[in-house]
């Protein structure tokens, strides 16, 4: 049997896929910027850029040639034109083929304009040969800016001003113009005082750009000085179309005067806010000591456009005037080319050319950023010399500050070529925008914009032809500085558009996480094909990954004309140097530069090149043939005495390596395969041996060539096999390790990325199936009837169902029975019971399914029969416990229901279901007691007549999880003998619970009761007759507790009738309830009956005289004899002597 399987899962890999960083080629230089761009050029060369070289006095940048053939960088020669000013040369680099050309350029060239400074870019376009001195693109700069102004003198011509003064005041105005005679400014003059004369306007200017011959003619009118008239009459009249005035011209007036207006009806407040709203910018010059003090000089701030400081000049007299002439001059051109009316402020003169570029087969495109107020757009430089710039029409200003330009592509569409510009400052989100010719002019035909702010979508770009058919299929845009917070930059896929449908991006590039500054998308290159699919494959920089360490990303194309969204190699710059910063600043690819007929990369770093060769692809096919193709029966069915390590057959296994990627490496490829073959792996114990190693696995080490190489190995059955179902399972995992190939470079073999790592063959078991080999069983599952029995809900014990299932048929496989029970049941464990059919021990293995606790729906346990064979003639008996929850609501019905079911997947049989109905109760746990208030002991004389107060107690509780409806009854004794032993007994409840009561006497069950008393000295319902109290509580609650007390007077008359010494009075109280619902668990049946004893005797009282009497004389009488003996002892005649014998020394008489 041939089995060939694909792979399941992958074995890890150290560093990626196929791009070899073992023996990466490096290019080392010291010059600043180095690696900061780089191209790939025919043969074994590549052109690095180095922007930040200082070459010379203001020049900046350089290029560099590596070669690998030879291992080194050498400078590539070029004479900068000197005009070139800081230029950055290398910042941008672009190539094309067919033929070769190399286009280099600078796109910070200083160009200084008088006292500004501007920047514009210039590139040079190689061919093949490097020696040779390129061509200029641009052939030369662009002038300085010569923006549209029309400038008006308002000269003072009152008649406190000198005839030598005035000349020299016309001197200096004709002087002034003639600074602007190169430029696009137009002039106009009045002459004011308290009269007013326009000695030529715009239009005249424009018919006679002579200065001095308009300016020498004028005279001097005389008069007072009427300086706010003259400049209103100047906005109003020289300002105008009709004077020859252009509408998008700067407006510039310069106000010559000596002293204050004077007798002038108009104030500066009634003129100058219409001069500020035609845009009108002013400068005034006061001449004279008439301005020294504050208040004139305020005069001159208020004639003078804001801030006054830069629009006010003061001379002490006419002749100083040629000293301020530059100054005015310089102010004037610094306003050029930065004022406007509704156009833009600047056009090129901040372009950067150069900052992108492409080559197209039209020419040179080079992006220009900085035009139009940062607008930017692209020149496209045209072999039959037409320069069109490429720009999307602004409306209300939104392309200002976009960045058009800061990258571009070229694609391929349609036989013709369209192109693709990023603006990545875009309404701060950024725009990618196309741009197709249609009749000679360039136009945008599809866009789109990017979603985060500041995320610079549109900073790179790169058109991508998948399927290799010479036509573009997508583009890819980069966002460098997108954000997350776990990585940062993203790439997103974007189709070219069908038809007229928008373009969008269907996909997302992203680097790995814990990146959060990696710049992904900094850098985009193609590839070409590097692994063996006949599809294009994509490299990614993120040179600000690992702390500006950097990393590079190798996507592969895939066959729906996309890019796969996992990345199959990352390779870190800290793999290739310590220290390295910013790996994967700049990328290129497509070319073999190692002549090996593989892809190369080549990529940059500070200071740094590394050429990355692409490795050729291996794979491994695996083939393993059993013979023979199935387990014969005989060899693994065991019988009472079953022979070990029966030979079970054997297998042929057949490796074969081969290469997928097209090279120039033919019959030098060879690699160790390691392989183990493992036999039931999954299993902790296999079935099936191999006869050279006495266990389920095999490894084998082999050198192998492009060529197939097989191996037969013998396997054994160690002994009984439980599962014949499940065929053994033989895996072969290998791993494989290419030898280096020394001719070219110690270049190594790798294996495929998508190549399968281990392969699968199945060796099955015979079935025991008839002559058909299909097996046709005959199942049945019957509730076991003669265990029926109530469920009780809240018994601890559970609920036990016994189930027999059968298999009249053929073998049986994998048979299952399944039981259905609500709600309320849960499964606990199964005991198997053996059949009287079998001899044999079955299998059992039962589990429950939790997924369908739904309200209303039903839980179910399955149980695997003997899995994985039911044999035929097979009898099964066991029973499943369920736990029942205390606070189930199962009604008064339990259904349950099985079926059996296996994998022979006959016919549904009625026989294979089956369903059994129990009664049931609920569980209740109540409790009756006797309370210590009641009255344990009463006494009486004979002599009483009277009766006494005498009470029972009782407590009642409902300690189970279920409230009931209950009755409390009580048996009190009343009368014994026809005499009332309990008078009138009532019933109190504490609390004052809703009862309902009845009443009814019960006469006894002995009628002598002298018999009974002198036994048990009880006085209860079994000789006496009882009061039968029964009360209703509609619902005893959960942990709810109540008192009753049966208080009434107890008589003695009854006592005396009987020859008992003492007696108990006893009571009784039970609860009852409706039995056809509720149960009481075993053994707790005593709980819900109590008694009360009351013990009650007979006090005899005696007559205390005759006690008194007795004692009195009794004591006299012993007093008495006590006293004769002491008298006979002579007790007292020796106290006698004793007291004379004392007293006599004191009475003798004296001598």
């Amino acid at each position: 049997m041939t089995c060939r399987v694909l792979l399941v899962t992958a074995l890890a890999l150290c560093h990626g896929f196929n791009l070899d960083t073992e023996t990466p080629i490096t290019f080392k230089e010291s010059a600043r910027g180095f690696g900061q761009t780089v191209v790939q050029l025919e043969g074994s060369r590549l052109v690095v850029g180095a922007p930040q070289e200082v070459t010379g006095a203001n020049q900046t940048g350089g290029l560099y040639q590596c070669d690998y053939s030879t291992g080194r960088c050498e400078p590539v020669s070029l004479q900068v034109p000197p005009e070139a000013v800081n230029m950055s040369l290398g910042l941008t680099l672009a190539a094309a083929t067919n033929p070769t050309q190399l286009l280099a350029c600078g796109p910070t060239l200083h160009q200084t304009c008088k006292e500004n400074t501007y920047v514009q870019g210039e590139c040079f376009l190689f061919g093949s040969d490097l020696r040779r001195q390129p061509l200029r693109v641009p052939e030369e700069l662009r002038g300085c800016p010569q923006q549209e102004s029309d400038i008006a003198f308002l000269i003072d011509g009152s008649g406190s001003i000198h005839d030598l003064d005035f000349q020299q005041m016309k001197e200096f105005v004709s002087t002034v113009m003639e600074q602007f005679a190169k430029s696009k400014t137009l002039f106009s003059l009045m002459q004011y005082s308290d009269n007013f004369k326009t000695h030529f306007t715009f239009e005249d200017f424009k018919r006679n750009p002579n200065p001095r011959s308009l300016v020498i003619p004028i005279n001097q009118l005389t008069g007072w000085t009427h300086t706010a008239t003259g400049i209103r009459k100047v906005t109003r009249e020289l300002f105008q179309s009709s004077s020859g005035a252009r509408d998008n011209a700067v407006k510039i007036l310069v106000v010559i005067t000596d002293g204050q207006k004077y007798g002038d009806r108009l104030n500066y407040e009634d003129v100058i806010p219409e001069a500020n709203q035609r845009n009108i910018i002013r400068y005034v010059i006061g001449v004279g000591d008439a301005f020294r003090n504050a208040r004139s000089r305020r005069e001159l701030d208020t004639i003078a456009s804001a801030p006054p400081h830069d629009h006010v000049f003061q001379v002490n007299n006419f002749e100083a005037l040629k000293t301020i002439q530059n100054q005015l001059q310089e102010k004037i051109f610094a306003i050029e080319g930065t004022q406007g009316g509704s156009t833009s402020s600047f056009e090129h003169e901040m372009s950067q050319e150069g900052f992108s570029a492409a080559i197209t087969a039209d020419g040179p495109l080079l992006g220009s950023v900085g035009s139009f107020d940062w607008a930017g757009g692209a020149f496209l430089y045209m072999s039959n010399g037409k320069v069109p710039f490429i720009n999307k029409t602004r409306v209300n200003s939104d392309m200002n500050d976009a960045y058009l330009g800061y990258a571009s592509a070229v694609i391929t569409r349609n036989r013709g070529q369209n192109l693709v510009l990023g603006a990545p400052r875009y309404q701060h989100t950024g725009l990618v925008v196309m741009f197709r010719q249609n009749a000679g002019a360039w136009e945008a035909s599809a866009d789109i914009q990017g979603s985060q702010i500041g995320s610079y979508f549109g900073a790179s770009l790169c058109s991508v032809d998948v399927d290799r058919d010479k036509s573009t299929d997508l583009v890819l845009i980069g966002a460098p500085h997108y954000y997350e917070p776990t990585r940062g930059g993203r790439v997103s896929v974007c189709p070219l558009p069908k038809g007229r449908a928008r373009w969008r991006c269907e996909a997302v590039l992203q680097g790995e996480q814990g990146h959060p500054w990696g710049r992904f998308g900094a850098a985009m290159t193609v590839l070409g094909d590097v692994n063996g699919d006949q599809l294009t494959d994509v490299a990614i920089g993120a040179p600000g990954e690992q702390e500006n360490q950097g990393a590079v990303y190798l996507f592969h194309g895939k066959s729906v004309v996309s890019i796969s969204s996992s990345h199959s190699q990352r390779i870190t710059g800290s793999q290739l140097a310590t220290r390295l910063q910013y790996f994967g600043q700049s990328l290129s690819g497509g070319r073999d530069l190692t002549m090996d007929g593989l892809m190369d990369l080549a990529v940059g770093a500070q200071g740094h090149l590394f050429l990355l060769r692409s490795q050729p692809l291996l794979r491994v096919d695996a083939t393993m043939n059993f013979t023979p193709r199935e387990v014969a029966r005989n060899v693994f069915e065991c019988q009472e005495q079953a022979a070990i390590n029966k030979n079970a057959g054997e297998v042929t296994v057949c490796l074969h390596v081969r290469k997928t990627t097209r090279d120039q490496l033919r019959g030098e490829v060879q690699a160790l395969v390691s392989y183990v073959l493992t036999l039931d792996s999954g299993r902790p114990n296999s079935r099936a041996i191999f006869d050279k190693t006495k266990s389920s696995s095999y490894r084998q080490n082999q050198t192998l060539r492009l060529i197939q190489r097989c191996e037969t190995l013998a396997l054994l059955l160690p002994k009984c096999v439980d599962d014949s179902v499940s065929p053994i399972v033989l895996r072969l995992n290998y791993t494989l390790v290419g030898t280096p190939i020394a001719s070219f470079g110690n270049l190594r073999p790798v294996l495929a990325e998508d190549a399968p790592k281990f392969f699968i063959a199945l060796f099955p078991f015979e079935k025991n199936c008839g002559n058909d080999n299909i097996c046709q069983d005959d199942l049945s599952v019957a509730f076991h009837l003669a265990k029926l029995q109530t469920v009780v809900v809240g018994d601890p014990q559970g609920l036990n169902v016994t189930l027999t299932v059968k298999n009249e048929g053929e073998d049986s496989y994998r048979t299952q029975v399944t039981l259905y029970y609500p709600v309320g049941l849960s499964y606990r464990k199964v005991s198997m019971i053996q059949g009287q059919r079998s001899r044999r021990s079955w299998s059992l293995a039962c589990s429950s399914d939790s997924s369908t606790e739904r309200p209303g729906s039903l839980k179910s346990a399955s149980c695997s029969v003997n899995h994985p064979i039911f044999p035929d003639n097979s009898e099964i008996t066991f029973t499943i416990t369920f736990d029942v929850d205390f606070a189930a609501s199962l009604g008064n019905k339990l259904l349950l229901k099985a079926n059996v079911t296996s994998e022979n997947n006959m016919p549904r049989t009625n026989k294979m279901e089956s369903q059994l109905e129990l009664p049931v109760k609920y569980a209740v746990y109540l409790i009756v007691t006797s309370g210590e208030a009641s009255t344990k002991y009463l006494n009486f004389t004979a002599s009483e007549k009277t009766s006494q107060i005498m009470e029972h107690q009782y407590q009642f509780s409902n300690l189970g999880k279920r409230s009931l409806p209950i009755k409390v009854v009580f048996w009190v004794p009343v009368r014994l003998n026809n005499e009332i032993v309990w008078d009138r007994p009532q019933v109190t409840f504490s609390p004052n619970l809703m009862s309902a009561c009845s009443t009814e006497e019960r006469p006894p069950s002995h009628s002598d009761f002298q018999d009974v008393l002198k036994k048990t000295h009880m006085v209860q319902c079994s000789i006496a007759v009882c009061q039968r109290i029964e009360c209703d509580i509609p619902s005893f609650n959960i942990e709810e507790e109540f008192n009753v007390t049966l208080h009434g007077n107890l008589s003695f008359n009854w006592y005396l009738k009987t020859s008992s010494n003492h007696l108990l009075v006893v009571s009784t109280a039970e609860i009852l309830f409706n039995n056809s619902v509720f149960t009481l668990l075993a053994g707790q049946g005593m709980f819900v009956r109590s008694q009360t004893e009351t013990k009650v005797e007979l006090y005899e009282v005696h007559n205390p005289l005759p006690l008194i009497v007795g004692s009195s004389i009794g004591g006299l009488v012993l007093l008495a004899l006590i006293t004769a003996g002491l008298y006979k002892l002579g007790f007292f005649k020796r106290q006698y002597k004793d007291m004379m014998s004392n007293a006599g020394p004191q009475e003798a008489p004296p001598q």
